[in-house]
């Protein structure tokens, strides 16, 4: 093989990897502006805190939470009074978790986008979707809070976890009261 397309085909290599790269960074920047920008923050009544939604999630006063209907996802915040999130999220153990119906998978301790602590818990869970069908879920539940307990609740169908779990994550991060 002549060395000029030994160079040619290294260099459309080397390409490649540039222009996946400079995807790579686009979608990271696209998805860090999409969860920062404050003017798409919601005011949620019954939490009395706000959130920075993922795209295309809407807030339904029915139910309080936010939905995002085609994907059978949604996100809920929750506020417990007096309670501060370190006693809460020590409680939840894999042995509690397995004692009401879910495996717990991880647990991470994070930032909010305040700069205040926080932990997340991943769960798994069995449910179905529209047509009765089971379908397995994933759960995420982060705590945050000093006095009082700031507690993001967010499912979605395991089967689309890749394309839209760190958005969710990334969402929750944003929660403010």
């Amino acid at each position: 093989m002549p060395i000029y397309f030994l160079v040619l085909y290294e260099m459309k290599a080397a390409t490649r990897i540039l222009l996946s790269i400079a995807i790579y960074i686009a979608s990271a920047t696209c998805l860090v502006a999409q969860n920062v920008d404050d003017s798409l923050r919601i005011f949620i009544p019954s939490a009395e805190a706000s959130i920075i939604p993922p795209k295309h999630f809407e807030y339904d006063s029915l139910s309080n939470r936010l939905v995002h209907t085609g994907t059978m996802s949604y996100i809920q915040i929750t506020k417990v009074a007096n309670r501060p999130y370190n006693k809460i999220a020590s409680a939840i153990t894999k042995e509690y978790m397995a004692s009401q119906g879910f495996e717990l998978t991880d647990k991470q301790n994070c930032k909010m986008l305040s700069g205040d602590d926080a932990v997340i818990f991943k769960s798994r869970f069995l449910s179905h979707d529209e047509n009765g069908n089971d379908m397995y879920f994933i759960r995420l539940m982060l705590f945050t809070g000093n006095e009082d307990t700031l507690w993001i609740t967010a499912d979605f169908p395991e089967c689309i976890a890749k394309q839209i779990e760190e958005t969710i994550k990334e969402s929750t991060k944003t929660v403010e009261s």
